[in-house]
Formats: structure tokens, C-alpha cells, sequence
């Protein structure tokens, strides 16, 4: 089972750790976040349940474009599609290109993982 783990961080902290990664001054483990929200709302606000839910239906029926996406679920292609950027953005999200069908690809979305971890919320830090 593939996991993703979400970490809160503030902006300064998540800009420093990028490019303190791209520096080569750090290697990320393997058990650290790789998608960074800057608060607990952020996150609250991201997986909200239409999200979720959103996720899951694409994990459970790999579709093979937005177009089928939006009909088996009963949404708007445009407001999905925007939904669907926004989520790519964090990484929970891949849109790839699929076939072609009346001169242009199909957008294919896809969900890399199986499992989402939540962020843990160290109290210690947030006290000081």
C-alpha cells in the first residue's frame, strides 16, 4: 500500500527546507511529508469531504478523462476541473495525458497512492 504523508509548516519553514533540499544540505527520509500545508485549517480545508470523496472515486474507478469523471460522479466538468488543478498543485493529484478522441487528448487523472496520512500536530512546538 502506497501512503502520502501531509505536514503542516509555516511559510518561512516550508521555503527553507525547499531549498535547503535543492542545496543538498538535507535529504528528505522517506517517513517525512512530501505535500506542506501552512496551517491545520489548510488541511481541514483541503481534505474536506467532497475532496475526499472526489479522491476516492478516482482511486476506485481510474477514469479515462475529466469528461467521464464529471458524469460518474454528477459534477460540472468546469468546476472539477479547477477542483482537480488545485489538488494537482499539492500533489494529490496526477493529470496525465490519455487518448486522443476529435483532435485533442483526453485529461486523465489519477491518484499515485492508497492512503493519505494526516499531519501530526507537535504541541510543543506550537507553545512556544
Amino acid at each position: 500500500m502506497k501512503s502520502i504523508r501531509i505536514g503542516v509548516a509555516n511559510d518561512q519553514d516550508i521555503r527553507s527546507r525547499m531549498l535547503d533540499i535543492a542545496a543538498g544540505r538535507i535529504k528528505p527520509s522517506a517517513h517525512e511529508p512530501k505535500i506542506w500545508v501552512r496551517s491545520a485549517d489548510e488541511f481541514r480545508k483541503l481534505m474536506s469531504e467532497k475532496n475526499v470523496n472526489l479522491l476516492a472515486a478516482i482511486h476506485s474507478q481510474r477514469p479515462n478523462s475529466i469528461t467521464e469523471l464529471a458524469q460518474s460522479i454528477h459534477e460540472d466538468q468546469g468546476n472539477l476541473t479547477k477542483r482537480l488543478k488545485m489538488l494537482a498543485s499539492f500533489g494529490l493529484v496526477e493529470l496525465k495525458e490519455g487518448e486522443r478522441t476529435r483532435g485533442k487528448s483526453a485529461v486523465v487523472p489519477r491518484v499515485p497512492f492508497d492512503q493519505i496520512i494526516p499531519p501530526t500536530i507537535d504541541l510543543t512546538v506550537q507553545a512556544q
